[in-house]
C-alpha cells in the first residue's frame, strides 16, 4: 500500500463517521433538543477527526521517510532540523569533551544515516498555530491553514467548551457545515501535499 492509499483509507472512515451524524441531522423526525445535541456531538467529532487525521498523516509521512532509504543529510532543511531535534537538545547538556567528539563524528553518526523523527505532538489542542508549526517542520505549505485560521480557532475553542461540559450550543446545521467544509479543505490539502512531496525528489530518487 502506498502513502496515498494509506492516507485515503484513513480519510475514508473518518468521512463516513462524520457523514453518519449529518444523516441523522437531516432526518425529519429529529426534535429541536435532539438536533442541538447532535450538533454538539458533530462538532466534537469533527474536531477529533481533524486532529486525528492531521496527526496520523504526518506520522505516516515520517514513517515513510524513515524507511525509504534516504540519508538525513538529503532532507529539506526544516525536516532535517526536526530529525536532529533530540540530538540538539542532548548536545546542550554535554560536557565539552563529549561535545567535541560528537562534532567530529557528526557527519557519519547523524547526517549519513536514515533520519529518526520525534513523535508528532498536537499538544492535545490542534490550534492553527500548532498545525502551522507541524507542517512547516515537514516542509509542507501552510496556506490552507492560514486561510481557515479563524474557523480552526473557533473549532478548537468550542470543542474545548463542549468537552468540558459547558452550555455551548451550535444552533444551525448550516453554520456547522461551514466548519466541516473548512476542515475538509485543510485535510484534503495535507493529503495531496504529502503524496506530492513523497513522490518528488529526493524521496523518489
Amino acid at each position: 500500500m502506498n502513502i496515498l492509499d494509506s492516507v485515503t483509507e484513513d480519510l475514508n472512515w473518518r468521512e463516513a463517521e462524520i457523514a453518519s451524524i449529518r444523516i441523522l441531522l437531516s432526518s425529519t423526525g429529529v426534535t429541536v433538543v435532539q438536533k442541538k445535541s447532535l450538533l454538539r456531538a458533530a462538532w466534537a467529532l469533527l474536531y477529533a477527526h481533524y486532529e486525528g487525521f492531521c496527526k496520523n498523516t504526518l506520522m505516516l509521512f515520517y514513517d515513510f521517510i524513515e524507511n525509504c532509504g534516504i540519508a538525513c543529510r538529503d532532507l529539506p532543511l526544516p525536516t532535517k532540523t526536526l530529525a536532529l531535534k533530540g540530538f540538539f537538545t542532548d548536545m546542550r547538556k554535554m560536557a565539552d569533551l563529549d561535545l567535541m567528539n560528537e562534532i567530529i563524528h557528526f557527519e557519519n553518526s547523524h547526517l549519513a544515516v536514515p533520519p529518526q523523527f520525534p513523535d508528532v505532538d498536537t499538544k492535545s489542542n490542534l490550534w492553527p498555530t500548532v498545525l502551522v508549526e507541524l507542517l512547516s517542520a515537514a516542509d509542507l505549505d501552510t496556506s490552507k491553514v492560514v486561510e481557515h485560521d479563524l474557523k480552526l480557532k473557533t473549532l478548537v475553542a468550542r470543542r474545548n467548551k463542549i468537552a468540558h461540559g459547558e452550555h455551548n450550543f451550535i444552533e444551525e446545521f448550516a453554520y456547522y457545515k461551514t466548519y466541516e467544509d473548512a476542515v475538509y479543505d485543510v485535510m484534503y490539502d495535507i493529503a495531496l501535499q504529502v503524496d506530492h512531496k513523497l513522490g518528488s525528489p529526493p524521496f523518489n530518487a
